[in-house]
């Protein structure tokens, strides 16, 4: 069977590459149906498309991103349909491989790029597009989206999610990533980076913002159809242990160390590295296992223990024990990280020189080129969103890290169960996320 392909093209003053694009399209084997929608230009491009050959679509006014790839999805006849741009000249043979794959039966085909192995894929956008995908639990897809061009769509596809979705081309995404009847894969490969025309330092800050906005905009059409979670595990995690409003803590300090532990045995070198380091209180919180030993801490006053015999599930043990201990400054670490005094100070001075929280500064251990895993994306991008890019893939999710007690008040410890989020009155931890926070 034949499919007839429609290309849309949106275009805002591009005359010096319409022309030409128009007609490389039209001397195709496939001979497309070529659709250019014009918005706002002031130079000739309405003109010279139709001339060239193109069904043209001309708005005075102009449209904004992508809304112009929505107008011609609507009204294109193919069976098939290629989005461009009107600025970037790409050879028919390579569109062919996304043209092939919704001919085989994909819905959405997508351009691989970025390449894992250039710098791009480190972009702040790229990685929000990569976030976008591993929350719908696509991570095979890395930063391949919809906001990028080339890619193809089946008429399937527009008709299922509706042309105006393409508007949002991440909520478009989503959308059809929670559709179980619609199929989404990598296609071709076109280095875009290469021939995408610069525009100016004003221009990429406006659209990295709009990209990160869209994708989190997308986010939350997943969350929306799969839950709070997307579907992603809690690892049994005891938020009830955790969510305890009216506990009273019956200990007071200066600095507190909280150590959940299951008996791993570093723990006795991470109790002497935290008891050299002017910390008057140590909280263990012992979860599953009875298997720790009086003897690794006996004798030491500064050391209390928590004891469940079920295990309390990941980071709830940071939440129980800041419920215990009424401080001014909490130091958090893991008993199976044998940790040095050295180690501990720089945390506890940044406290002092009035940072609120102190994280470990992972990019300065774990080089880019390494940071392809799905934590290391999603923890960069919650950075990113929240207008902290220079924070890297550093989280409260990672140890060691330190926290004013002010801030731990305002926020509430039972946050601290699920590390990324918070309940709070926004004024004190904004200011702390926006203002004060430094990593060590």
């Amino acid at each position: 069977m034949k499919h007839r392909l429609s290309v849309i093209i949106a275009a805002h003053n591009e005359a010096s590459t319409i022309g030409p694009l128009v007609r490389h399209l039209l001397q195709w084997h496939r001979k497309p149906e070529v659709i250019v929608v014009a918005n706002g230009c002031r130079d000739g491009t309405a003109r010279i498309a139709k001339l060239a050959g193109a069904r043209v679509l001309r708005f005075d006014d102009k449209l904004g991103p992508d809304v112009g790839r929505a107008i011609g999805l609507s009204i294109a006849r193919g069976d098939i349909f290629l989005v461009l741009d009107a600025d970037i000249l790409v050879r028919p043979a390579q569109l062919e491989p996304f043209v092939r794959a919704v001919e085989r039966g994909v819905d959405v085909a997508l351009n691989r790029y970025p390449f894992p192995d250039t710098k791009q894929f480190h972009h702040p956008t790229a990685i929000a597009k990569n976030a976008l995908n591993i929350f719908a639990d696509r991570s095979d897809l890395r930063a391949a989206s919809l906001t990028a061009v080339p890619h193809a769509l089946s008429r399937q596809a527009v008709n299922a999610l509706g042309p105006l979705a393409f508007c949002v081309p991440a909520v478009a995404q989503a959308r059809a990533l929670c559709r179980s009847d619609l199929r989404v894969e990598l296609a071709g490969r076109v280095h875009v980076g290469r021939l995408n025309r610069h525009r100016g330092a004003a221009h990429t800050k406006e659209m990295r913002r709009l990209i990160i906005g869209d994708c989190l905009e997308g986010m939350s059409v997943i969350i929306e159809e799969r839950g709070n979670r997307a579907g992603f595990t809690d690892l049994g995690r005891r938020r009830d242990l955790a969510w305890q409003d009216a506990f009273l803590p019956p200990s007071t300090a200066d600095v507190a160390v909280i150590i959940p532990t299951q008996g791993e045995r570093n723990l006795p070198k991470v109790i002497r590295a935290c008891s050299r380091s002017n910390i008057d209180h140590i909280r263990l919180v012992l979860n599953g296992t009875d298997d720790v030993q009086s003897d690794d801490y006996k004798g030491m006053e500064n050391v209390q223990v928590d004891y469940y015999r079920h295990p309390v599930g990941h980071d709830v043990g940071r939440a129980i024990g800041c419920q215990q201990v009424d401080s001014e400054k909490y130091f958090f670490t893991d008993s199976d990280i044998p940790l040095k005094q050295e180690d501990v100070t720089p945390f506890l001075d940044a406290l002092d020189d009035g940072v609120h929280l102190a994280l470990n500064r992972l990019d300065s251990v774990l080089a880019k080129a390494r940071q392809t895993d799905p934590p290391s994306i999603v923890k960069r991008f919650l950075n990113i969103a929240l207008g902290r890019s220079d924070l890297g893939v550093s989280s409260l999710t990672a140890v060691p890290h330190a926290i004013r007690g002010e801030v731990l008040r305002e926020i509430g410890a039972d946050s601290l169960a699920v590390p990324p989020w918070r309940r709070s009155k926004p004024s004190c931890l904004d200011f702390a996320w926006k203002r004060c926070i430094r990593w060590t």
